[in-house]
């Protein structure tokens, strides 16, 4: 099986996965869950948009999160570059591949670069925004999770190869590529020295599956599902703890009070080499791919998604389905009752 190879000397380059903007019916609520449950930081914030970053961020934001009276979305996904003359080669690169761009006027952001890439994800790219101090070592400032910084997104498309193709044209190394024989169904793509800045997985899409921020360690992320039941939100600890196969680190999921999902993890693992080749799952010979230990996701972290805007959902073909909780706990009684 052939696995995309990348282009080291790409006509521009990203340096990161950097932001992402939604909308919410509870401006409120979204404030509460993501101060209180994750222990973001409000950079700034009026009747209608509020903005916010982790407590090692110098960027003004990681996360905007706008007022809306319709079902909430997923406006687009952000990405870095390094500078003004990389972002017009951005520009430039994507319309030769037919993709529509525009300047946008964005708050807090220099010069702002909207398109989409070859799968139909929204993106938004940058080169830079204003500065906010760092928060990490005032440590009486901390709440919930204490989340550390913006770390990657997931994506569901139908075609998980063209994503790959056209990521790994710009310069992103694959850290992970699962298959099913020589199908691809999921691919872990990285610009920095982790395993991820945007994950693509073969489900209908394009549509928004997670985003995630870095916490410091354990007790962190269980003070955040202590914080979730306590006001109220316990059910929508989703998925969790446990420790992933992929990546190499310890996560848990929750939700939104807008049903946006996100997870906290530690730290992963390195890629500090250029030679450190992706490393392919068939996951017909992985009893669990996602999971090292834990229980298996509930149904509803594979089918539950944002929307995109203005996007065209298309589905894959259709193919075995996953291995969720509730099957899980049926089979397992059906063992034991055996």
């Amino acid at each position: 099986m052939s696995v995309p190879k990348t282009n080291l000397h790409p006509p521009f380059r990203f340096l990161r996965a950097s932001h992402a903007t939604f909308t919410s019916r509870d401006l409120a609520k979204s404030r509460e869950f993501y101060t209180e449950v994750l222990g973001l930081l409000v950079s700034d914030e009026d009747k209608d948009t509020l903005y916010l970053r982790g407590l090692e961020e110098r960027a003004h934001h990681s996360l905007t999160i706008k007022r809306t009276q319709d079902e909430p979305a997923c406006l687009r996904v952000g990405m870095r570059v390094y500078d003004e003359e990389e972002l017009e080669r951005a520009k430039h690169t994507f319309e030769q591949h037919g993709l529509l761009c525009r300047w946008a006027d964005e708050p807090f952001q220099g010069r702002t670069l909207h398109t989409v890439d070859a799968v139909g994800t929204p993106l938004e790219i940058v080169a830079s925004m204003t500065h906010q101090p760092r928060r990490d070592m005032q440590v009486q400032m901390h709440k919930g999770s204490a989340s550390r910084r913006f770390d990657h997104y997931q994506i569901t498309v139908p075609d998980v190869h063209k994503a790959a193709v056209f990521y790994t044209s710009l310069g992103f190394r694959i850290a992970d590529y699962l298959t099913v024989g020589d199908h691809p169904i999921g691919v872990f793509l990285h610009v920095k020295n982790t395993p991820y800045d945007i994950v693509f997985v073969e489900r209908d899409g394009p549509a928004f599956h997670h985003f995630g921020y870095i916490v410091p360690d354990i007790p962190s992320m269980l003070r955040a599902c202590d914080i979730m039941g306590e006001l109220g939100w316990g059910e929508d600890v989703e998925f969790g703890p446990g420790k992933h196969s992929l990546g190499h680190s310890y996560y848990v999921y929750l939700l939104d009070p807008d049903g946006h999902r996100v997870e906290l993890l530690l730290p992963p693992i390195v890629y500090m080499d250029g030679d450190d080749p992706p490393v392919v799952w068939d996951v017909r010979t992985v009893k669990r791919p996602v999971e090292a230990w834990g229980l298996p996701p509930r149904s509803s972290w594979f089918s539950q998604r944002s929307r995109f805007l203005d996007c065209e959902v298309t589905h894959p073909p259709a193919a075995g389905s996953p291995l969720t909780l509730e099957k899980y706990l049926g089979l397992t009684v059906t063992e034991k009752g055996d």
